[in-house]
This record gives C-alpha cells, sequence and structure tokens, in this order.
C-alpha cells in the first residue's frame, strides 16, 4: 500500500471522476498535500486519511464493478440547490430554521445575495455549490468597498449552508470552515445626513427635475417629506398599507419593522400637507399598499432608493440615500432639542446609543452653538 494517493487512483476507488477528486481536495473536503511538477497542483492524499473519509462519507461500494458516486453528503446541482433554497426561506419566514421568524426585508435580501452568489459563481461552477472555496471565490470578486454586499452574501449563504445541514446535505466541517470567511470591514462606513438647508435643495431640485406627468413629482415630493420626518425605513415604507396611516389622528402605525417590531409615529403639518395632496391622486388606484407607482403598482424598497438619488443628484449632493433622510430625521431633530428617547422609539431603535450613533452633528455646527452658550 502506498503511504500517498494520488486523486487519480482516489478516483479509481471512488469510480468518480479525477476532476471531482481534485475539486473535493481544493474545497478541503478531503484532506491532501499540495505539489508542484513542471508547474502544475498535485494533490497527494496520505492513504490512512483516505481510507478514513472514505467510511465516514462513501458507502455502497462494490469491489469488480463501476461504481458511481454514492456520497452520503448530496451534492446539489444548481436546479436542486434553487428548489432547496425555496424551502430555507419558508425556513427562515416560519422560524423554523433558528426558532424565531425572520422579518420579512430579511427573508428577501436573503433571496436577492442568494441569487447574487448564484450569479457570482458563473456560468460553470465548481462543485459542491455551496463549499468554502466558491464562497471564497465570490466574496473575493467585490472590492473592499462593496462590504455591505460581501456581508449580507455571507449572511445568506451562511443561514443556508445551516438548512443544508438539517438536511443532510452539507457536512458540519464546511459551515465551520466557512466562518473564517466573514467580510471584515476595512473602508469607514459612508455615514451621510442632510442639513436643513440641503434639505431645501431636494425641495427644489423636485421641481427641476423633467418629470413626465405630476403624479412622479408628487410621490417624489411625498417620499422626502415622509421619510425625513417619520424616520422610517424605506422598506417600511414599500410595506406601509393605507388603513395604517391615520390622517385624523394623525398617526402611522409601522406593523413589523426590522426585527418584526411594531411601532406607531406622529405625522406633522409638513407631512399632513404633503399626504393629502399625495391622496388626492392616490384615489384613482385600488390596492392596499399606500405608496404606489403612476402604473399603481407597490414601490419597491429599489425604486424609492432610485427616486431620493436621483433628486438628489439634481441637488448636487453626492450618497443621499433612503437611509441618509432617517439619519437626516434624527439629526435636525436632536439639534432642534428633541429628546433623543423620543427619537429613539420613532425610529424603532432597541438601544439608546444606536439612535446616538445616527445623529451627524458636524464640529462646525458644534463650534457655533458654543458661541452663544
Amino acid at each position: 500500500m502506498h503511504q500517498y494517493l494520488t486523486a487519480a487512483e482516489v478516483a479509481k476507488d471512488l469510480g468518480i471522476p479525477t476532476r471531482t477528486v481534485q475539486n473535493y481536495c481544493r474545497t478541503g473536503f478531503l484532506p491532501a498535500r499540495i505539489t508542484y511538477y513542471k508547474n502544475r497542483k498535485q494533490y497527494s492524499i496520505n492513504s490512512d486519511t483516505y481510507y478514513k473519509w472514505k467510511s465516514e462519507h462513501f458507502s455502497g461500494l462494490k469491489k469488480g464493478q463501476a461504481n458511481k458516486y454514492t456520497s452520503k453528503l448530496k451534492e446539489l446541482s444548481l436546479d436542486g440547490l434553487q428548489t432547496a433554497a425555496i424551502e430555507w426561506l419558508d425556513w427562515c419566514q416560519t422560524g423554523k430554521l433558528t426558532g424565531k421568524p425572520l422579518s420579512p426585508r430579511t427573508v428577501e435580501i436573503y433571496d436577492t445575495y442568494f441569487r447574487l452568489y448564484l450569479k457570482t459563481l458563473g456560468k460553470y461552477p465548481s462543485k459542491p455549490l455551496v463549499s468554502v472555496n466558491n464562497l471564497r471565490e465570490v466574496l473575493g470578486s467585490f472590492a473592499p468597498e462593496r462590504y455591505s454586499t460581501k456581508r449580507n452574501i455571507y449572511d445568506a449563504i451562511m443561514s443556508l449552508s445551516k438548512y443544508l445541514i438539517e438536511k443532510e446535505m452539507l457536512d458540519t466541517e464546511v459551515r465551520d470552515k466557512m466562518k473564517s470567511l466573514k467580510p471584515r470591514r476595512f473602508v469607514p462606513p459612508k455615514r451621510t445626513s442632510l442639513t436643513e438647508t440641503q434639505l431645501e435643495q431636494m425641495y427644489q431640485a423636485v421641481e427641476a427635475v423633467p418629470y413626465n406627468r405630476e403624479y412622479d413629482r408628487i410621490i417624489a415630493r411625498t417620499l422626502i417629506t415622509f421619510l425625513v420626518n417619520t424616520g422610517l425605513r424605506a422598506a417600511e415604507c414599500c410595506r406601509l398599507k393605507l388603513d395604517e396611516v391615520d390622517l385624523e389622528a394623525r398617526r402611522v402605525h409601522v406593523n413589523l419593522g426590522k426585527g418584526n417590531k411594531n411601532r406607531i409615529v406622529g405625522i406633522n403639518d409638513d407631512t399632513f400637507d404633503v399626504l393629502v395632496e399625495y391622496l388626492k391622486m392616490r384615489l384613482k388606484f385600488s390596492g392596499d399598499s399606500f405608496f404606489i407607482n403612476r402604473l399603481g403598482r407597490p414601490l419597491t424598497v429599489d425604486r424609492i432608493e432610485r427616486k431620493v438619488t436621483t433628486v438628489a443628484k439634481r441637488a448636487g449632493l453626492k450618497g443621499i440615500s433612503p437611509h441618509s433622510l432617517r439619519r437626516s430625521f434624527v439629526t435636525i431633530n436632536a439639534g432642534k432639542g428633541k429628546p433623543l428617547n423620543h427619537l429613539r422609539i420613532a425610529c424603532g431603535h432597541s438601544d439608546i446609543s444606536t439612535t446616538q450613533g445616527y445623529c451627524m452633528t458636524s464640529v462646525d455646527e458644534v463650534v457655533e452653538a458654543m458661541k452663544g452658550w
């Protein structure tokens, strides 16, 4: 018996392609020593390690016959993984995976970035599709500035891997190794906020944008005013229903916000006026979604993002997003002396330190204020 086996010898013993064995070695599924011959990578597998590994992961091999792949850990095809992902997302939504139902927005993010993971793998990805090597390749294809994208992909695949382990489609050791690939932030996050002067520039830009229909202008103005005066997230605006906005009582009921938490926020005079104008045009549409486009379809997070960034660019402002307006809600009102705890409740934060992190007060503003102390 040889002390070390080649990938070809292992493939012959198992009755599977040599390339499959090489992929096992490359991903760490099958422990192997790497050597080079004429600048080509080769794998040497310790015979004792191999037979132990074989007894754990392979069964049903018959001597003298052409053996087929019989791994206990099912190697999913692309279609098979996409089918499994449907049940995985259902488990996330119902709480079957972790014991706690995830919010619709979290499930939506998982779905989006799982698809991005598959897209980034390319047309002919190596198998198994969910592996340390594939995750490393996908995360490494995004620049360090794309931290949020990398982190969302990582979180989605780690959640999926937990489901695959439950279904006996993935080994726990693979998931443990994948944890070492958790993205780290190297570039400081872009945390933007608007001053009242910049906010006025946004409103002026709304009037300057050459919208084809007046409805588009009104919905853009309404969204900006609503976001900056209520502190709602874009995803919460998308899920908002008509019966959850009470103009008579001047209240907005936010159901199943981030973390599946409910809260109530107030409506000030400026917000009340734009909502009345918006609802006059909204009357010709059916459906129960509060914010809809000119075709009567509910707005999506991406659509709100595009509307806000379009207006911001017209106003000469960079890096402005719907979340910038949420930070502006905290920053502007904190500057006006509103209690931070009130702002915490309005934003739906569990910890007041999170609300404090939303305050983007500049040094110049502090200096100017101190001159009148």
